[in-house]
């Protein structure tokens, strides 16, 4: 069962599932700024992901769509059998009238696009944490 936030001093959780490098680096450290939340861990690709959501029980995942070993859309049901609390942010460059409805099939909680700015991101991680 993932962790509930509980209000003030208890951060959100947040796993980040992306295969590029610079990209991870960039979102934990928008995350690391914030003391609402606590990056617990970095995948680079969908089987790693599900190994750290099984580990860590993260309130969210943040996922990327396309990644090696396992795509995102593959590891959705997976991530769901492993931790049904944790909630699962899609996060990808492909426009989401073509991901979105599948992802959401699967079990995704939202979609947001790699073009989307900072502010709206963390606002998008942080209404799945409430």
């Amino acid at each position: 069962m993932a962790a509930e936030p509980s209000g003030e001093g208890v951060p959100c959780t947040v796993v980040i599932a992306d295969d590029a490098d610079d990209v991870r680096l960039l979102l934990r450290l928008l995350f690391d700024l914030d003391q609402r939340f606590e990056v617990m861990a970095e995948a680079r690709d969908g089987r790693e992901a599900v190994d750290l959501v099984s580990v860590h029980r993260p309130n969210v995942i943040l996922l990327d769509v396309s990644m090696p070993v396992m795509d995102g859309l593959e590891a959705i049901p997976l991530i769901r059998e492993a931790s049904e609390d944790t909630k699962i942010l899609m996060f990808s460059g492909l426009g989401a009238s073509h991901v979105e409805p599948a992802a959401r099939a699967l079990g995704a909680d939202g979609y947001v696009e790699k073009g989307l700015d900072q502010t709206g991101l963390v606002e998008a991680v942080s209404a799945l944490c409430s």
